[in-house]
């Protein structure tokens, strides 16, 4: 049998613990209907502990293989849930779904000082693709400030430096005038964890008035803080960062970093970098570095293409005036010697939340053990 007869069927295979539950049964629970959905309601809290962890953890595994799967009326569901991991996972299959019904229940749950801290910051970290919608003007006024305001007073007032980081993080996002001076502030403290969040948070903004704060952080000893600061010179497409990063891809031993700065460079575009990605996909054989130096090519084709429309709109008679009149002062780096020969060569976001590390600041998280290429070593 393929599928269960009725719904009812899936319910009772979920219920039963002296059964392994079907795999193919997963496949059922995409896309609820309103009735299914309000079957699965009335029985959720029924359904043993240990099944619905591993049961959410197989949905959240599956929709990440099969982006077509709709999962979202069991998050819904299971939003509620009384257990942390549970409540977590629900979150995470709802990342995506720019569902503005979602925002009370958010909010409520970041208000609700019984929850645990992990879902607390999960649901602040949740809450910043909302305020990007509200910059888009997708959300209505009143929401986006309703989720801004709530943020700033979790910034300001929760007992939990993990939850404050992410609501920072999030208010990386918004337009208000309260944040910049909140970045600034988080610099200045001069700690690894705030420093690591403010480098988030200013990639999120689209403001350049921070670029001295990012390239200031690209060889930060720290290797959290450095892997923001790189992510946050390729969501704003600093130029002045892109042949530092150049140079740096064939010293980097971290995997993660060394995704980051070929991201980051796919998003800054410029000379050079093309040549790089052919020079690195030329060395490699793993199946999976070449899959993503390919995305990374589409990336910078993509940015040379918009790169080239921006060229189309400027207007060229007034630059050309403006030179004559105050002269070019500004210092080309890109003259001197060639770094781009050698032969060997971002939803991540979501994952930010699972780590507490208030608790140990030198635990790395960002650790992958062993690898095959020894690179990575």
């Amino acid at each position: 049998m393929d599928s269960a007869d009725s719904f009812q069927d899936l319910i009772n295979a979920l219920m039963d613990l002296e059964h392994q539950f079907p795999a193919r049964f997963l496949y059922q629970f995409s896309d609820l209907d309103s009735h299914e959905k309000e079957l699965l309601t009335s029985c959720w809290q029924n359904v043993p502990l240990t099944r619905r962890k591993t049961f959410m953890q197989d949905l959240v595994s599956l929709a990440e293989i099969d982006p077509i799967l709709m999962y979202e009326e069991v998050a819904k569901v299971a939003l509620d849930d009384s257990d942390a991991e549970v409540c977590i996972l629900a979150i995470d299959l709802l990342f995506d779904a720019e569902d503005r019904r979602l925002v009370p229940v958010y909010l409520r749950l970041l208000k609700d000082p019984a929850r645990e801290e992990s879902v607390r910051a999960a649901v602040a970290n949740a809450l910043g693709p909302y305020i990007y919608m509200g910059e888009l003007e997708k959300l209505s006024p009143q929401t986006l400030r309703e989720i801004e305001d709530t943020l700033l007073a979790v910034y300001h007032g929760d007992p939990s430096l993990l939850v404050r980081r992410r609501a920072l993080e999030s208010l990386g996002y918004s337009s208000r005038e309260e944040v910049p001076a909140l970045l600034r502030k988080a610099v200045a403290l001069g700690e690894d964890l705030w420093l690591e969040s403010a480098m988030f948070a200013m990639g999120r903004s689209a403001d350049e008035q921070w670029e001295a704060n990012v390239l200031e952080n690209l060889d930060h000893e720290n290797l959290s803080v450095r892997i923001q600061a790189v992510h946050a010179a390729g969501e704003l497409a600093l130029q002045h960062a892109r042949k530092r990063l150049l140079r740096a891809i064939d010293s980097v031993n971290d995997e993660i970093l060394w995704r980051e700065i070929i991201w980051a460079l796919a998003q800054i575009g410029g000379e050079g970098i093309e040549r790089k990605l052919d020079a690195l996909m030329a060395f490699t054989e793993d199946e999976d570095e070449i899959a993503f130096l390919e995305e990374a090519m589409e990336m910078l084709k993509f940015t040379e293409g918009q790169a080239d429309l921006d060229l189309l709109s400027v207007p060229w008679d007034r630059l050309e005036e403006r030179d004559r009149d105050e002269g070019d002062d500004f210092e080309d780096d890109d003259d001197d010697e060639d770094y781009f020969s050698g032969e060997r060569f971002d939803d991540e976001e979501w994952l930010r939340y699972v780590d507490d590390d208030d608790e140990d600041e030198d635990n790395d998280k960002y650790s992958f053990g062993e690898f095959d290429d020894d690179r990575f070593s």
